[in-house]
This record gives C-alpha cells, structure tokens and sequence, in this order.
C-alpha cells in the first residue's frame, strides 16, 4: 500500500465488493477530493495486456462529459492493482434511498427517468472509432458505443443542486477489460442478478437493450418499492435458476397492484389511514417501463435516445394509450380447428409471481398437466402451463374423464408417475400430498396445488 498511502490520503471506504474496493480520498499534490477505485487484480507493469485493455476503456470514459455521468480523470497502477480516479458525488445512492424511503414519488421518479434516459442517450451514441470497436474485447465497447453494463440503484447517486433540485449520475461503468472466458458467469461481468438482462443470462454479447433492461428494473422498483423477481441468496443454486427462468419467460408483477401495496404499507406504518389509495402511474409510464422489460431485445427501446424521445413524448400527452378490453375465453373445436365460445369443465391457473393466469378446457378423457418447454424430442403435456416454476414437471399429473351410465362425466385427478415434487389437493400447498395409487373426484370450485401455483377446476 506504499504507493497507495504516499498519493492519497484515504478519508473514507465508499464500498468493497469481490472486484474492487471504492475510496473517498484527497490527493496530497492538490489537496483535491475524488473517488479512487481499485481493482482487485495484480498487474507486473504497463505492458500487461489487462492493462492495456483496461486502460483502452479508461481513455474512452475520461472523454465522455455529461452533467448525468461521473467524470473520471486519470488511471494508474498502485501497488500493483490498476486503480481509477473519478469525481466524488457526495450524495446518496438510490439503493440507500429506497431501503429508507421504500419507494418514490411518480414527479421524483420521472425526474431521474429524464436525467438517466439523458445520460443513456450520450453514451449509446458516443462514437467510438472503427478501429477500437473492431478489435476491442470489452463489453462497453464493441458495439460502437458506451454500454454502461452494470445499472442498478448502487451505481445511480443522487446529489443537491445549489437551488435545491437533485442531479442523478450514473458511476461505476461496468468495466470488462478482463478475459472474457474467465470472467463471463463473474458478478461483474454480468452485474447484479435481480437486474440482469435475459440475454446476459446466455452469456450474449451485451448491447445498449441491456443496459435499457437494467433501467427498467431499477424504474420498476422506485414505483414499487420491489424488483420485479427478488431473490434471497445468490449462493442458492434453486434460487438463482428460478431467477433466470424468471427473467426469461414470466411476466411482471402488475405495477399499480404493487405500488398500492407499498403506499398503504408505509401509511400503515406512520399510522395513518391506507384506505382508497388508488393507483398513481401514469398509463403512458406503464407502458414504457412494460417495453423496457421486454424478453426480446428487439422489442425494447434500442437505445437511451428512444426511451428519452417515448418519455418526453409521455410527458407531452402525445402517446395513444391502448383500450384494453376483457379477454373472452374461447376453446378450439377439435373436429374444426374453429374458435368457439367457451363452455364446459375446464381449469384456472391462478396467477403468481412466477405463474401468469391461464385457462384449459378439458376435451378429452385423459389430460396430462405439466410444465411447458422447448426441449427438441421431449414430449409436451396436454396442459403445458407457461410458467418459471422448476417445482413443476413436464409431465407432473393427470386428470381422467370417465362417463357414467346417466351419461354425466366424472372427473378425477391422479399423480400416478409420481411427480418428484407432489400434487396437493383442497389445503394449503405442500400439506396433503396425492399418493400414487390414489384418484381424487373434483367437483366445480376444488383446487390443487403443483410446485407453487394453485390450479382450480371449474365446471
């Protein structure tokens, strides 16, 4: 730590993670205060080729200049770990704010979406010349463009202005100057699970709809108060697999449902009234928080500029608000292939954070219910439920239809594989297990659970 201690006096520890430790300091040159970040990772000299690369993204960001990104000055090795400094925002990061305040207001929320949307717009369109994006290896770079790689309420600080308005910046780029191969499952690489994009979960290549993903997520919490997918333990190996699914194909909890809560939770807390709160998003903000979190990357915004051009757009009154009308519930004749109103038995999929809401109409005298997957050869269940749920089975139970001799059909649900996980009928989940050998007759409004969603049949 000699060259360290001789440099800079070393004020305060802003963070430390298994990458990289963050520093207030004062330079003893100048007596200057800045933000001194060092990289974990030993270097010889100059001529390492992780220095070269690191030092390839560090010139790149010390050009970029936007009131809404950190500025960073100089690189330099010290004690042999690449070290980095940057300007000090003295404020606080809008993960200290949420865990405080527990969610924001819409005007607070919209004036960081219209300071970071800025700050995205800059950077995804900051040309870098052909020469570097051909041959780099980082991920902030090759695609022509400043990916910041790693968005989420840690590295987003707010700070006062002088007349009493806040200013948002964006710190801590991403920065993969590493080999890619070593470090492409590292923390870093990816950022951090609960706002990592699908695509990042496949190890892509990481574009600017990444970084449109991560903001998505971290806007859906300021109105919530909550991720849309959280999760407990990243050294849970379960945990971090129903992440991923989530991420991949289940759809979001609904905003207004989930800021509602949130708002009577804190009323609750301050000991005031939390009845008739209704919802306060905007629909034209639903929208674009929906369209940030899109799974496919090309339904997205592409870059910041398109987010900041549908946000100002929103503010404006001048996005067409889609008239959403009660979905009708059709079934498919089997001898016509033709849609036709709905009628009969069927089953309800109640909805849940890792479950959207499905119907199936029985039409058969054996039904398989199980997980829905894309597996080439493997065969699907007649029920294949959409759902993120790994606690379901491809093929996890049966529902037999038998006619009686009055002509009226029985229904009968069985686990006759069995499943790995179970099949619970008519309690709570995961309390009163369906043997083997065992049949149970439904009747219309019974329910059982498989993994974590409950099903209903209804006739």
């Amino acid at each position: 730590m000699k060259e360290l201690a001789s440099t800079y006096d070393i004020l305060k520890v802003l963070g430390h993670g298994g990458f990289s430790a963050v520093f207030k300091a004062r330079r003893k040159a100048d007596g200057n205060i800045i933000a001194l970040k060092q990289l974990d990772l030993t270097l010889e000299n100059e001529n390492d080729k992780e220095y070269r690369d690191f030092k390839e993204e560090v010139d790149i960001l010390k050009k970029l200049d936007h009131p809404n990104i950190v500025k960073v000055y100089e690189e330099h090795i010290l004690d042999h770990k690449p070290s980095l400094e940057m300007e000090f925002v003295d404020g606080e990061t809008l993960e200290t704010i949420l865990r405080r305040d527990k969610y924001f207001s819409i005007e607070d929320t919209l004036d960081l979406i219209e300071q970071i949307a800025g700050a995205l717009n800059y950077c995804h369109h900051y040309y870098i010349p052909d020469d570097i994006a051909r041959h780099t290896d980082s991920a902030l770079l090759r695609r022509n463009a400043v990916v910041h790689n790693d968005i989420n309420p840690k590295n987003i600080i707010r700070t006062k202005n002088e007349d009493g308005s806040y200013r948002y910046v964006l710190i801590d780029f991403g920065l993969s100057f590493s080999d890619p191969d070593t470090v492409r499952h590292s923390k870093k690489e990816e950022g951090m699970a609960e706002y990592k994009s699908p695509e990042k979960w496949d190890g892509a290549m990481v574009d600017a709809p990444s970084d449109i993903y991560s903001l998505g997520i971290v806007i859906y919490e300021m109105l919530t108060g909550s991720v849309p997918f959280p999760v407990k333990d990243y050294k849970t190996t379960g945990e971090m697999i129903q992440l991923e699914e989530k991420h991949k194909t289940a759809s979001i909890p609904d905003m207004c449902d989930k800021r509602v809560d949130a708002i009577k939770a804190r009323k609750q807390a301050d000991d005031m009234n939390p009845e008739n709160i209704e919802c306060d998003i905007p629909a034209w903000l639903e929208l674009m928080v929906k369209k940030c979190l899109e799974k496919d990357p090309a339904k997205r915004f592409k870059t910041g500029r398109e987010l900041s051009s549908f946000y100002y757009d929103g503010i404006e009154g001048k996005i067409a608000i889609p008239v959403l009308q009660e979905p009708q519930v059709i079934d498919i004749d089997p001898a016509t292939g033709h849609a036709k109103i709905a009628s009969g038995v069927y089953l309800e999929v109640v909805p849940n954070f890792l479950t959207a809401a499905q119907h199936f109409f029985i039409n058969k005298d054996i039904t398989t219910i199980g997980r829905w997957h894309d597996m080439p050869g493997a065969p699907l269940a007649d029920f294949a439920i959409r759902t993120a749920d790994k606690f379901i089975s491809k093929n996890h139970c049966q529902l037999t239809r038998k006619q009686t001799e009055n002509g009226r059909y029985v229904y009968q649900l069985g686990d006759t594989g069995p499943s790995k996980n179970g099949t619970f009928y008519n309690t709570d989940k995961n309390t009163q297990r369906l043997g083997q050998y065992i049949k149970v007759n439904l009747k219309n409004g019974d329910y059982f659970w498989i993994g974590n969603t409950k099903i209903i049949f209804r006739e």
